[in-house]
């Protein structure tokens, strides 16, 4: 071999060996200090590659693992929630069984009836409050959204939807409503009231009320009491015109004794007439005397006077009046001064035409004093003239009344009034006080009114106190304390308050409101439907709800189950009312068509009875209200409320969303499942109407607790069955995820026994390259002792 100096071959040879040997010896280095086979890509450009999806499947994987387990919380978390809805079904089922019971009165209904409402609340507070993660489980919305353009469409949400708009046209067959009637309403011993026959609108007459005395005429068509209003004319400048008789009873068939023979006689009075005060006097005969017969002279204590004053209802004492027959001239009159109920006055008895009198006969007068009203022509100022008409039909007393009536105000007057019954002799003295309605000035016109007694059906102006149902059989009234009475009905709850005062129409009035304005079972449309939601029965119609007098007749303007109604107070109440269902409500029949909103493609249809849609449009039941299509009316000849279809159908849109939670539980797109809770409150459940505010209705409500019990517990175990798929699915996760990591490490792991038998022989060509590259180096060395 040539010994050279310039070029060293083998120190280059070397060179290229020892670096060989430092790249592998730092690639096995790397592998070993990092444990992986590929650290880049030019160690296994392909199994780099599919390493790396591996990975991606691996992560993946990993992260649906734990999606699943997170749907699993949000899954047992709504499960958690109706555990304790069944919890509160089955108290709520203990409290409907105990109110089933016959022992419990409607009180204690009432407080078992307000923890069930109780319960019902927390439901739905349950339904409206359960979130995972801010996203409401409960109440439907996480399985789907909807909206509708009317008020009486609901959607109950069962499950995943189908999504789209729909247009709900609804044809019904309409059904009847609840019917209710009272006991016949009577008043009791002592009690008196007024009822309006007519002319109250034309002198705007509010009510009567305080009646005492007067005659029952309520029973007898023949039989009325009028007002007689006069507003022309008043005048207080003299006394003629105002006194009169009212009627005289003649004691045998030998009297002659007539209205026409008594009048006021001042002639034969000491002082002068004085007639302060306006009422009447009640003549009667102690002796027989005779113009016509007999000798002139004095009759002593012939006769004895009282008087009964129409401002204050006072009675006077009876006094004894002389009297003067004068046989020449046929005429008798009373001697001297007549001074009884702060009066003056003397009477005529007896006509030129004569007259005779007997032992026994009796008479009513009446007098007036107008000197407090003095107008010659149309009174403005509220002013008017009152004339009576008694029962008997003979005109009464006549009263000019100042401030009869305002436009600020209602004025009311109390009347003190006597009638006397010729046939009999009877005399009786009775009083009302009339309230006036706003208005100015007075008008005129005749207003004609009856009167109730003892016994009799009671009046509109009846004070619920005066009847005779709210006495108990110990004699306490039920209305010396305020009652309050608690309607239910559609879903809701209102409440009246009843005081003694109140009058029959006042409870009409209430009870009304309640129906219409508190639970919303009226018409809002026709008035004369709500008139007519509470009538009380004047006048019986036979074959109809109005068929007894004296009865409330109550209903609503909904139909079926809608209609009913339920009444909840002191059992002495609802006793005194004694409440009876006079007729069974009855569903409308509902021909329901869906149909696609946009294309008009028909869905589906069916014939409801329940106002429910239920399997038409998927995972979605629709609650129709009760009214729809459905027109009310009042049936003025069969006394209640008439229900009609309206013309053509009625068409309500409803719109849906699929809302339901997609949980993403694999490693790729489209590797999803629905998670969909059903929606859980009182609507879903049928919850609404349960009432255990009687022994049936609790009896009911048992069955309907039960089906919602059963409800709840297909949710739950739908629930279940979800979180056992998610479990079964995140095992199915790790399986999978382990083996794709074991097939990426044996792509991407490195075999350390293999690479450190590589290791160990490049670190020894690296040790032996380095040896032999020092040998190279020296072997230029051996040229300088060839030049020495």
């Amino acid at each position: 071999m040539p010994m050279i100096i310039y070029n060293n071959i083998p120190s280059l040879t070397a060179q290229r060996y020892v670096g060989i040997s430092n790249t592998n010896l730092a690639k096995s280095l790397e592998k070993l200090s990092s444990g992986l086979r590929i650290n880049h890509a030019s160690d296994d450009a392909s199994g780099l590659a599919i390493s790396e999806k591996l990975r991606g499947q691996i992560s993946g994987l990993k992260r649906a693992a734990m999606n699943a387990q997170d749907g699993i919380s949000m899954l047992q978390t709504a499960e958690g929630a109706m555990g304790e809805v069944h919890s509160i079904l089955q108290r709520m089922r203990e409290l409907a069984v105990q109110a089933s019971n016959g022992i419990y009165t409607t009180n204690d209904r009432k407080y078992i009836q307000d923890e069930m409402d109780q319960l019902k609340q927390e439901i739905n507070r349950i339904s409206a409050s359960t979130e995972f993660n801010t996203k409401k489980l409960l109440n439907g919305d996480s399985t789907a959204l909807w909206s509708a353009d009317s008020n009486k469409l609901t959607a109950i949400i069962r499950g995943r939807v189908a999504e789209g708009n729909y247009d709900i046209k609804v044809d019904a067959n309409p059904g009847q409503n609840y019917i209710y009637k009272t006991d016949v309403m009577t008043l009791k011993d002592g009690a008196y009231a007024a009822e309006f026959v007519e002319g109250q609108n034309q002198i705007s007459a509010r009510r009567i009320t305080n009646v005492n005395g007067l005659n029952s005429t309520i029973n007898d068509s023949t039989k009325d009491y009028e007002l007689t209003v006069t507003t022309t004319n008043l005048d207080s400048a003299a006394y003629t015109g105002y006194s009169g008789a009212v009627g005289v009873y003649n004691a045998d068939t030998s009297s002659t004794l007539a209205s026409s023979d008594l009048g006021i006689n001042s002639s034969v009075m000491t002082n002068a007439l004085n007639i302060a005060n306006s009422g009447y006097y009640e003549i009667e005969a102690l002796a027989n005397f005779s113009s016509t017969a007999g000798t002139t002279g004095t009759v002593a204590s012939a006769i004895r006077v009282r008087f009964y004053d129409a401002n204050t209802g006072t009675l006077s004492d009876w006094q004894n009046v002389n009297v003067y027959v004068d046989t020449t001239a046929n005429t008798i009159v009373t001697s001297g001064d007549i001074t009884v109920g702060g009066n003056n006055i003397g009477f005529d008895l007896g006509a030129s035409a004569g007259a005779t009198v007997r032992a026994g006969d009796r008479a009513l007068f009446w007098v007036a004093n107008y000197s407090n009203v003095d107008v010659s022509g149309t009174a403005t100022n509220g002013s008017a003239q009152i004339q009576f008409t008694d029962s008997y039909g003979k005109s009464n007393i006549k009263l000019e009344v100042a401030n009869f009536v305002s436009s600020t105000e209602y004025k009311s007057k109390t009347y003190y009034v006597g009638e006397i019954n010729t046939a009999n002799g009877s005399i009786n003295y009775g009083s009302f006080n009339l309230e006036m309605g706003k208005m100015l000035p007075a008008q005129s016109g005749t207003l004609t009114f009856e009167v109730a007694g003892p016994g009799d059906r009671a009046t509109d102006f009846t004070q619920l106190k005066d009847i005779a149902r709210f006495v108990n059989a110990d004699g306490r009234n039920i209305f010396d304390n305020t009652q309050a009475l608690t309607i239910y009905g559609n879903g809701k709850q209102t409440t009246i308050y009843l005081e003694g005062n109140d009058t029959i129409k006042d409870f009409e009035d209430k009870l009304t409101n309640a129906i219409k304005d508190g639970l919303g079972m009226g018409n809002d449309g026709n008035v004369n439907v709500n008139d007519h939601l509470v009538d009380y029965v004047k006048t019986a119609t036979s074959g109809t709800p109005q068929a007894v007098a004296g009865t409330f007749v109550i209903q609503s303007a909904l139909l079926g189950e809608d209609s009913r109604l339920s009444f909840i107070g002191d059992q002495t109440l609802i006793d005194g009312l004694s409440l009876a269902t006079i007729q069974e409500g009855k569903n409308s029949e509902l021909t329901v068509t869906v149909t696609n909103a946009h294309t008009g493609e028909t869905i589906g249809s069916d014939v409801v009875g329940d106002y429910t849609l239920k399997n038409i449009i998927k995972g979605v039941d629709v609650k129709i209200n009760s009214s729809v299509d459905v027109d009310s009316s009042w049936n003025s000849t069969t006394k209640k409320l008439s229900f009609a279809s309206m013309s053509g159908t009625v068409s309500m849109k409803l719109h849906l969303v699929d809302n339901a939670t997609q949980l993403q539980i694999g490693a790729n797109e489209g590797q999803t499942i629905d998670a969909y809770i059903t929606q859980l409150d009182t609507k879903s459940l049928g919850l609404d109407d349960v009432y255990v505010i009687s022994q049936d209705l609790a009896q009911k409500s048992i069955t309907k607790i039960d089906k919602a019990i059963e409800n709840v517990s297909s949710m739950r175990a739908t629930i279940g069955a979800q979180v056992n798929r998610l479990e079964y699915a995140i095992s199915n996760l790790n399986v999978t995820k382990e083996n794709l990591v074991a097939a990426e490490s044996r792509i991407r792991d490195l075999d350390v026994a293999a690479e450190m038998a590589t290791f160990t022989r490049w670190q020894i060509l690296n040790q032996s390259g380095t040896a032999m590259l020092a040998q190279a180096n020296q072997l230029p060395q051996l040229a300088l002792q060839l030049l020495r």
